[in-house]
């Protein structure tokens, strides 16, 4: 009897400590550090965070070219001069190629040099960000660090709001 008490309580603390370390954050709360990424540009050539201006706040998208709340927050970053003015804008999806393209030139996103779209190869933001919902917006200052996240769309108040800090 004392043999199966022991062995209970040794399963039940190994279980506890097997358990604790299993850490469940997701990484953009670790380090709040605009995180390096390959992305494939609409040319399938692979680019990096080495494309973007420095000494501007960045704004990373993650959507889904038929999402319709995706291209309402898309048309709502355009009209923004807070957005078109002072920040890089990566869109990126893991969709294939030929939808980012057909998202790219519904938009015109040729006319703004100031966003950089590409595919996800690699699903590297999925598992950054882990997301539940589409569009996610996360906001890096000038001095890459994460300043504002949302999964679903954002209100014009929020977005100016979160540019400031």
């Amino acid at each position: 009897m004392m043999k199966k008490i022991f062995l209970f309580f040794g399963i039940f603390f190994f279980s506890i400590a097997a358990a604790a370390q299993y850490d469940t954050t997701a990484p953009y709360l670790k380090n709040k550090i605009a995180p390096n990424f390959v992305l494939l540009s609409l040319d399938s050539v692979a680019f990096t965070q080495n494309v973007l201006v420095e000494n501007k706040s960045t704004i990373i998208m993650l959507f889904n070219p038929t999402c319709g709340h995706c291209q309402q927050q898309l048309e709502l970053l355009l009209t923004l001069p807070e957005v078109t003015n002072a920040t890089n804008l990566i869109l990126t999806s893991t969709e294939p190629l030929y939808k980012i393209k057909e998202f790219y030139d519904k938009y015109h996103l040729e006319k703004y040099s100031w966003i950089h779209m590409g595919k996800d190869h690699k699903y590297f933001f999925g598992g950054f960000y882990r997301p539940k919902t589409i569009p996610v917006l996360a906001f890096y200052n000038k001095q890459k660090k994460l300043t504002y996240f949302n999964q679903g769309n954002v209100k014009k108040k929020e977005i100016i709001q979160a540019l400031k800090k």
